[in-house]
């Protein structure tokens, strides 16, 4: 029998995270249906184009399922991180998910021949973490944008629509900032008309990939209060308060 200890890790850790002392709510386990969702659309088309015979399907299948542990961590973790300031909260947001995500993907059979790969290619297992730190920014960075926009008026399809092109934003910055860091180090040509189409392609496997969590948070209060919290948005109670005038009476008490 193989070791399932390896496959199973990832799982261990969203179950570790379920254990906090925010997460004890039975609404909490609801997040397993987005990350079962993306893992079995991730089985389905391996299965479906035979994966194992091509190895760069293979990798971004087993990437998707990957960035799917690392949302689960941003959203089990988004009301610590809440608490935070705006600065320091996107950069926690971030490696949290490159943390889980990495770990995800490098107990994968991709990452396993990443492992291999890396002995011939020093370089790739920098490239690898600096992707999923980049992943992270996009999504924490996306989340806030998106927050910003939508912070007088919290709907689902004002979050829908904004989210994409914030996501669309970030991977053009993240993805600018790694071609320059991968000409300085490799000294090789980026190909920066190659990466404008690609920057679209992440931007909408990326949306494919948090479109899950988003169901979830606008069907269950629970995680809506999570999602509002990654959005940065002010709690009901604040936002109310601050939306509804002082009666006149109290006016003129607080006036000097």
């Amino acid at each position: 029998m193989p070791n399932l200890l390896p496959v199973l890790l990832p799982w261990l850790v969203a179950l570790g995270l379920l254990a906090l002392p925010s997460n004890r709510n039975a609404r909490a386990w609801w997040i397993w249906a987005p990350l079962v969702v993306v893992a079995l659309l991730g089985f389905g088309v391996e299965a479906a184009f035979d994966a194992e015979s091509n190895d760069g399907l293979s990798y971004i299948v087993q990437a998707v399922c990957a960035a799917g542990f690392g949302l689960t961590a941003i959203w089990l973790l988004g009301a610590g991180l809440a608490r935070r300031c705006r600065a320091l909260g996107i950069v926690l947001v971030a490696l949290a998910f490159a943390a889980v995500s990495l770990l995800a993907f490098a107990v994968s059979p991709a990452g396993e021949q990443m492992r291999d790969l890396s002995g011939r290619e020093p370089l790739l297992l920098l490239y690898l973490l600096l992707f999923w730190i980049a992943g992270g920014l996009v999504y924490a960075g996306a989340l806030n944008l998106t927050g910003r926009m939508c912070r007088k008026r919290f709907t689902r399809v004002r979050v829908s629509l904004r989210l994409p092109f914030w996501l669309w934003v970030m991977w053009i910055v993240a993805g600018g900032l790694l071609g320059g860091v991968v000409t300085l180090v490799s000294g090789s040509h980026f190909d920066w008309p190659d990466f404008a189409v690609g920057s679209v392609v992440l931007t909408l496997v990326s949306f494919g990939v948090i479109l899950p969590f988003l169901i979830l948070s606008f069907a269950c209060p629970f995680y809506r209060d999570r999602l509002k919290s990654l959005l940065r948005l002010p709690p009901p109670e604040t936002a109310s308060a601050a939306a509804t005038p002082l009666p006149v009476a109290e006016r003129q008490v607080a006036s000097p």
